[in-house]
């Protein structure tokens, strides 16, 4: 299969760079290992989801809290390099 795609300036230079650090040799490569990631991603997720619908609701606290928004920013940081 070839897939033709346009990227703005801030990802081709990301993208370009991940090809460039020699973790990646071809773009190929680069491609199917985002994919393999995204699928890891959504079968741990759907673990995850799974696991928590059987589990005992209990109160969110403020500590929970605080968790959730640091592993938010965290993310955040993580996906936006360049802001």
């Amino acid at each position: 299969m070839q897939i033709t795609i346009e990227l703005p300036e801030n990802l081709a230079s990301y993208f370009q760079a991940q090809l460039t650090s020699e973790q990646y040799p071809t773009i190929s490569d680069y491609i199917q290992a985002l994919i393999i990631e995204d699928l890891t991603r959504k079968a741990q997720l759907e673990t995850k989801l799974l696991e928590a619908l059987d589990s005992p609701a209990t109160p969110m606290t403020e500590n929970d809290w605080d968790h959730i928004r640091a592993a938010v920013r965290q993310n955040l940081s993580q996906a936006n390099p360049d802001a």
